[in-house]
């Protein structure tokens, strides 16, 4: 009989997308084997001096959801993260800067609400999967070596936290989506030309996945942002930060509805903002023609012309789904490479714009992924027969050992050149 191995269980596991218009993660506390949580913050980042958040320590009041009240000290450095960082120091969201230039403040922020939120201790260990743009895909071995230094100790509204990463994981946007499918299909991605277009706020991506083999992504600056700035410049009194923007454009809809615009208006009387409304309503249409025929113009460049299936995901792709759906007739579109969200994981409506994060997670932290105590079942699901009998033991315990557990097909495989 062979004797048990010993794996070390992390005290966190969180999978995170750094859109840019929400910071989106699914975390989970893997030796309580609890439902995982899903946590969407603000993008926003605004430096700001340690003297500043003291004063704002010392005079904010109320019950405020950690979340909406997160900053956060590095080094020598102090950020408001999220809704703070919008509503009381004017942060951005840093569209036109690499994503990891502001991960590791969002990164920080997040791990702090999560400990507030889950009732953690100040020190953790952490497994950690990050998904980011393909044209930022290589710059993942700097993002690591910062967060496990920046990582080590940081300053919160409630103390100092010290986080050991203990496994790190990065993905090109739409790579668990990806995995996902390729899960599904087995042997028979070898038989397919498979593309993933991932249409976000920031970025518009695609992985092309050849008779099994995934060559490197790419990525444009066409996601939504792109419309939204053709159509500011295009009305007067609108301005791109504005929360309510997005929300109104996307309930105008395909028909661009002149009634869901009209609350953009700063018009006092209702004629002019019935007037108003209509002509937002007509700038829109002509901003959404013009992004579709600028996004698919790229696309055209970038996808294979013998595609079997296109997979196509995210917010953007959501809002754009009656142009794509005729766009790409001809081909078999798979939405959301058919992922499924696990009900009462979404309890904040965001759709299928958490799909890709919940992929990922499933598939770096899923059952079958971390060995849990008693790994002959779970409450979620059986774990895969070929899993290794294990005792298990906190990470901040000792030493971290691999688990040689089963992973998803594909997992294995995925190309680190990607």
């Amino acid at each position: 009989m062979s004797k048990p191995a010993t794996v070390a269980v992390p005290d966190l596991v969180l999978a995170i997308d750094l859109g840019g218009s929400q910071t989106k993660a699914i975390a989970s506390v893997p030796t309580s084997n609890g439902f995982p949580m899903l946590l969407c913050m603000e993008p926003e980042i605004a430096d700001v001096s340690a003297a500043s958040v003291r004063n704002y320590e010392k005079t904010k009041s109320g019950e405020v959801d950690p979340e909406n009240t997160c900053w956060v000290g590095i080094d020598e450095d102090c950020y408001a993260v999220g809704f703070l960082a919008r509503h009381k120091y004017g942060g951005n969201s840093l569209l036109k800067q690499l994503k990891e230039e502001s991960a590791v403040p969002k990164i920080c922020g997040a791990l702090w609400v999560l400990r507030q939120r889950l009732k953690l201790t100040d020190k953790l260990t952490v497994a950690l999967s990050v998904l980011l743009p393909p044209s930022e895909y290589q710059d993942r071995e700097r993002l690591e070596v910062k967060l496990r230094r920046s990582l080590r100790r940081f300053n919160t509204p409630t103390g100092e936290m010290r986080v050991k990463l203990v496994d790190f994981n990065a993905k090109p946007e739409g790579g668990g989506i990806y995995l996902y499918r390729r899960s599904i299909l087995g042997a028979d991605i070898k038989n397919r030309n498979v593309a993933v277009v991932m249409l976000g706020h920031r970025n518009a991506s695609v992985l092309v996945s050849t008779s099994g083999s995934v060559a490197p992504g790419v990525s444009s600056t066409f996601g939504m942002s792109w419309m939204l700035d053709d159509f500011v410049r295009r009305c007067s009194g609108l301005v791109k930060e504005d929360p309510r923007l997005m929300a109104a454009i996307v309930a105008a809809g395909t028909e661009c509805n002149p009634e869901a615009l009209a609350k953009l208006s700063r018009r006092n009387s209702s004629a002019d903002q019935e007037k108003e409304a209509q002509e937002m309503s007509e700038a829109l249409k002509l901003s959404r023609d013009e992004y579709f025929r600028a996004l698919v113009r790229w696309l055209s460049q970038e996808l294979p012309r013998d595609m079997d299936e296109i997979i196509l995901c995210g917010g953007t792709a959501e809002y754009l789904k009656p142009e794509l759906e005729v766009h790409y007739s001809n081909v078999k579109a798979i939405w959301n490479g058919g992922v499924e969200i696990l009900p009462g994981l979404d309890t904040v409506g965001m759709g299928a714009r958490i799909a890709d994060v919940w992929a990922l997670y499933q598939v770096f932290f899923g059952v079958g992924n971390l060995i849990k105590k008693d790994s002959s079942s779970t409450a979620t699901g059986n774990v895969s027969s070929n899993a290794t009998s294990a005792t298990v033991f906190p990470a901040s315990e000792g030493k971290v050992v691999r688990s040689t557990a089963l992973k998803p097909k594909g997992f294995l495989e995925m190309p680190e050149k990607l």
